[in-house]
């Protein structure tokens, strides 16, 4: 006779819904807020300055990662459709993987150092597989 985990995989996903929307409300509005703040208008006014454009892809990622975590964590709550849920997460998921090739390929490839660069990949990775373990419940 099987036996049967405590952890089954509705409580792991439940559980992993309560944990990535922690992550990702905090981490939207750390975004929004720092857009906002005085140090990075100034940093923005110079870049404007000097020829570059006013890049607002921090600030859509921020507001995207917010959203989704909000949809996530009223997914526990409320009977948000399912369609929807696994949209949020789908489309953060993918933002996810372009911040990934972005930061950690793209440019400084095993900067500062290589085992710091790796715990870092390894933590985004974390995240990307739990957005990905709670797509796959409700898609």
């Amino acid at each position: 006779m099987a036996r049967r985990s405590i952890f089954a995989l509705g409580t792991t996903v439940l559980v992993l819904q309560i944990v990535v929307a922690a992550y990702l409300i905090p981490l939207g509005l750390l975004g929004i807020i720092y857009w906002e703040s005085g140090g990075a208008q100034f940093a923005r006014s110079l870049t404007r300055a000097f020829g570059g454009s006013n890049n607002p892809l921090n600030l859509i990622v921020a507001i995207v990662e917010l959203a989704a975590g909000v949809i996530v964590l009223l997914g526990l709550f409320t009977s948000v459709r399912s369609g929807l849920l696994a949209a949020a997460t789908l489309v953060i998921a993918i933002l996810w993987v372009i911040q990934i090739i972005i930061v950690f390929f793209a440019r400084d490839i095993f900067e500062p150092k290589f085992l710091v660069w790796l715990n870092r990949l390894a933590a985004d990775l974390i995240v990307l597989l739990a957005l990905w373990l709670i797509n796959r419940k409700y898609a």
